[in-house]
C-alpha cells in the first residue's frame, strides 16, 4: 500500500477519519492525499406534495473556507512526519471522485459513515454505499458513533 486517500469533509467524523489514516500511512510507510470532498446540496422547490429537488453547486465562500480547512489538516498529519498533500473537489459527484481515486492511483480510500434517516437515504442517497460498490480499490469505512453496541 503507497497511497492513502482520505475524504474529508470537515463534519464531526473527520478527526477520526485522519487518526485511521495516519494510522495507516504509519504501518505501511504510505503516502496520504487529502481530499475535500464538496458536495452539490439537494435543494427542495416547494411545489405541494411533489416538490422536487434539485442540486446547487457549493458558494464561493464555501470552497474558501474549505480551502483553508483542508490546508490545516494537512500541516497537522505533515507533522506527524507523513508525506501527505491536499486538494479539493467542488462540485462532487460519485464518477468525480472515482475518477480522482483512479487518477492519484489510490490504494485504499478511507471516509467517514454519517448516519442518516432511511428517508434521507432513499431520497438523497447514501454516498458511502455507492462507493462501497462502485471503488477501484479497498475502502475503509470509519464508524461515526465509536464504542456503540453492535446490534
Amino acid at each position: 500500500m503507497k497511497t492513502i486517500l482520505a475524504l474529508v469533509d470537515f463534519s464531526d467524523i473527520t478527526a477520526k477519519v485522519l487518526a485511521q489514516t495516519q494510522s495507516l500511512a504509519n504501518a505501511f510507510s504510505a503516502r496520504v492525499i487529502l481530499v475535500h470532498v464538496i458536495r452539490q446540496e439537494p435543494v427542495v422547490l416547494d411545489a405541494g406534495l411533489a416538490s422536487p429537488s434539485i442540486m446547487r453547486s457549493p458558494l464561493e465562500e464555501v470552497i474558501q473556507a474549505g480551502q483553508a480547512k483542508l490546508q490545516q489538516l494537512r500541516d497537522s498529519v505533515a507533522a506527524a512526519g507523513i508525506t501527505v498533500t491536499a486538494q479539493q473537489l467542488p462540485d462532487a459527484t460519485m464518477a468525480s471522485i472515482l475518477e480522482a481515486s483512479r487518477r492519484l492511483e489510490a490504494d485504499i480510500i478511507v471516509v467517514g459513515a454519517h448516519h442518516h434517516s432511511a428517508l434521507y437515504d432513499l431520497f438523497i442517497g447514501s454516498f458511502t454505499r455507492d462507493l462501497l460498490k462502485l471503488a477501484h480499490c479497498p475502502v475503509l469505512v470509519v464508524p461515526a458513533d465509536e464504542g456503540a453496541d453492535a446490534r
